[in-house]
């Protein structure tokens, strides 16, 4: 690994995170639904399936030859993730002959972006990687946004509410839910940037003006897009990760100024709701008004999910171990559902319930230890996956974006601070600087690092 120590090895795993983040949702629209991402044949799938050949490689060389990726991955959370990953590919062998491909390609991709993920954590550091995430998912978003306002009829998702009615939304690149996702995720990892401490390993604060500038331009970005989507599970969820992220700072006399604050502007929206339709809070009318059909069963129904938790539950029954497959839903189920809108039936029809078993318990480990971490942006993280789950699939896509990877990540970053003396052994200290990645000018926890301060 000498070769690669010397100040290229840094430079290729920054530039795969960057890839991987910029590209990996990327979904062009070919008709009003869109595509399959492991099946369809676009330029996009072609530069996903370039940039799954690098991990791989990536991932394959340090399994080998890297003893702190060996580490991470022998933490109990990121055993957890292997373990789902060997269940995965178990199971993807028995999905339906059309898609059995699709399924493996789909588990193959999980594990080797897993271990190179745990790569990029022992040869960057915890803040540079996330900086490298949040850099390709604006990348996306910049894109995304300029597609919507240059080719209107490129980046424009119209959905009908019914019949007659429509309702036009940002979605160029992909369902206009996925993109609210991703760029939620990017917006969490930028306020923790900007109101984190820039202390410890796993530490993401930055203090340099010119990044902070780069943030709060970003996070701007990031409202307009969650405008142009109208997607209100990403902006709640977003808000419950957004709250956790900030928690901490509103203890004593600001936090009970705050909740004050927030409880009465509820109240007055509800009677101004009520003043302006006539009828009380909790009429069919007033919440009518906050639905986009103006129908009140959009809101009694979730949307449509509780039809589709049905239909997805019945799958799962037919297929309790195996499962239909990784990247299966939209071939399985019926038009209208094309997922099944939550985190757990998604793995279970995916892979079966040992598999949404393992999940279960990664949720709990997420709740336990990333939810109440002392470290922002990983409580951010936790608690979006936690609420997101509950009405979408949230995680595990054919091609990993940035929320799937930042999940895995603050999973797998605890660990991160355990690794010193011991990992020495791995390349010589005076070959790798990857500092240079960190603007900030403090220091991050790169292989060379502790590799120098065990020799």
């Amino acid at each position: 690994m000498a070769p690669l120590s010397r100040g290229i090895l840094p430079w290729i795993v920054a530039i795969l995170l960057i890839g991987a983040a910029a590209i990996n949702p990327v979904e062009f629209k070919t008709s009003a639904d869109f595509d399959r991402a492991t099946q369809s044949t676009g330029v996009q799938t072609f530069l996903k399936l370039g940039l799954g050949a690098g991990v791989a490689a990536i991932a394959a060389l340090a399994l080998l030859v890297s003893p702190r990726t060996r580490r991470v991955l022998s933490s109990v959370p990121a055993a957890a993730l292997v373990a789902l990953g060997i269940v995965f590919l178990a199971t993807s062998v028995f999905a339906m002959a059309e898609i059995r491909t699709i399924s493996v390609a789909s588990a193959l991709l999980y594990m080797v972006y897993l271990i190179f993920l745990a790569a990029a954590l022992a040869t960057l550091g915890v803040r540079n990687v996330v900086g490298c995430l949040i850099a390709g998912s604006v990348l996306y978003l910049v894109f995304t946004l300029g597609l919507y306002v240059v080719f209107p009829e490129r980046g424009q998702f119209v959905e009908y509410t019914s019949d007659a009615d429509s309702v036009i939304r940002m979605g160029g690149t992909g369902h206009p839910n996925n993109i609210a996702k991703t760029a939620i995720a990017t917006g969490l990892a930028l306020i923790a940037m900007l109101v984190g401490t820039a202390k410890g390993k796993l530490a993401i604060g930055m203090r340099d003006p010119w990044v902070r500038l780069f943030c709060i331009g970003s996070l701007l970005l990031v409202a307009i897009v969650m405008v142009g989507t109208m997607s209100r599970t990403a902006i709640l969820a977003g808000g419950a990760a957004t709250a956790m992220l900030l928690f901490d700072r509103f203890y004593g006399r600001g936090g009970v100024v705050l909740f004050v604050s927030a409880v009465s502007f509820v109240m007055v929206a509800v009677l101004a709701v009520s003043l302006l339709t006539g009828e009380g809070p909790l009429s069919e009318s007033a919440v009518g008004a906050v639905t986009k059909s103006g129908d009140v069963e959009e809101i009694t129904s979730l949307t449509g999910r509780t039809v589709i938790w049905e239909e997805a539950i019945g799958f799962i029954a037919q297929r309790p171990v195996t499962g239909w497959g990784l990247d299966s839903a939209a071939s399985v189920m019926s038009k209208r559902a094309t997922g099944t809108h939550n985190l757990l039936l998604h793995v279970s029809f995916s892979a079966g319930l040992l598999a949404a078993a393992i999940l279960a318990g990664l949720l709990v480990w997420s709740f336990l230890f990333g939810a109440l971490s002392e470290h922002e942006w990983i409580r951010a993280v936790m608690v979006y996956v936690l609420v997101s789950g509950l009405v979408e699939d949230t995680i595990f896509e054919s091609f990993p974006t940035t929320l799937t990877m930042l999940w895995m990540v603050a999973l797998m970053a605890p660990v991160v601070e355990t690794l010193g003396s011991n990992d020495s052994s791995e390349v010589n200290s005076s070959d790798v600087d990857s500092s240079r990645f960190d603007t900030s000018n403090i220091d991050s926890p790169s292989l060379a690092e502790d590799a120098h301060s065990g020799g």
